[in-house]
């Protein structure tokens, strides 16, 4: 193992949450509920953003290849049941039908706050990824609905 990005997401997710829960915890009692979320959404979309650029310096395109390149450290260890349809080389389509994120918040006791650190992510991930592209999803598996659906649209690039 090089680096974090060596380890899969799914086990970088675990090892942060029962890292930071004790944190969130400590930061609620003296700043109240709704400061202390604020504040850990400001954080968790800055890291998010970042993590998408270093992803995309990393594998040196920010295309929807790289996206299905990079999907590969969020699905190890059979963490998603992910279905993708590519359509005209630069739409992809993904439906989410079962995430081991959720089941690993539930057991560890955190499923509230699986939203805020790993769904809530995308959005930031993807924007530090490829500002171009717009990324739409209407549900999660996290907050109860019956699949994720995201929608990712890149820019038609030039022949």
């Amino acid at each position: 193992m090089k680096t974090i990005y060596d380890v899969p997401v799914l086990l970088r997710r675990e090892i942060e949450a029962l890292m930071i829960k004790p944190f969130l915890d400590a930061f609620e009692k003296e700043l109240g509920h709704e400061k202390t979320m604020e504040i850990t959404k400001k954080v968790v979309q800055e890291l998010a953003r970042e993590q998408g650029k270093e992803y995309a310096k990393m594998l040196g395109k920010n295309n929807v290849d790289a996206l299905l390149e990079q999907e590969e450290a969020w699905t190890a260890n059979d963490a998603l049941d992910v279905e993708n349809k590519v359509t005209d080389g630069h739409i992809l389509d993904q439906t989410i039908k079962r995430c081991a994120y959720v089941d690993m918040y539930e057991r560890i006791g955190m499923k509230e706050l699986g939203y805020v650190l790993s769904c809530m992510r995308d959005e930031y991930f993807y924007s530090g990824f490829n500002p171009d592209m717009v990324m739409t999803r209407s549900k999660t598996l996290m907050t109860g609905g019956d699949c994720c659906d995201f929608c990712f649209n890149f820019p038609k690039q030039d022949s």
